[in-house]
């Protein structure tokens, strides 16, 4: 049985691929193109609404604002954790959230020493 997060995810370094405007409260909303494909991109032209918009709450946004291409999930983690202090299981949640938000393709997760090269 592995244990979530493990020392190899929480090494990892999420870099955002998306695009992302200020919502309400100071929060972000994310926006993910409704077709990622490069070879069906052009029917985005075609729809009335091409992207989803993912609003955030504020420790997602803070989540977001905190990967910047140089930090490890775990340092992300505790960035979030000394921001809402307090909260159970920073750690955990953090990374589950950067886990979902990797499937959904919204970040990369790289395991290297210099993911933005």
């Amino acid at each position: 049985m592995t244990v979530f997060p493990d020392e190899a995810f929480l090494a990892a370094i999420p870099v955002r691929v998306l695009a992302s405007e200020p919502g309400e409260d100071g929060n972000l909303v994310l926006l993910r193109p409704k077709i990622l494909s490069p070879r069906w991109a052009w029917l985005l032209r075609l729809m009335k609404k091409p992207v989803y918009r993912v609003k955030l709450d504020a420790r997602g946004t803070a989540v977001w604002l905190a990967c910047d291409g140089t930090r490890s999930i775990g340092r992300v983690a505790d960035l979030v954790g000394q921001a809402f202090p307090g909260e159970p299981d920073a750690t955990f949640r953090t990374a589950l959230f950067l886990r979902e938000l990797a499937r959904g393709k919204f970040i990369d997760l790289f395991h290297g020493p210099d993911p933005l090269s």
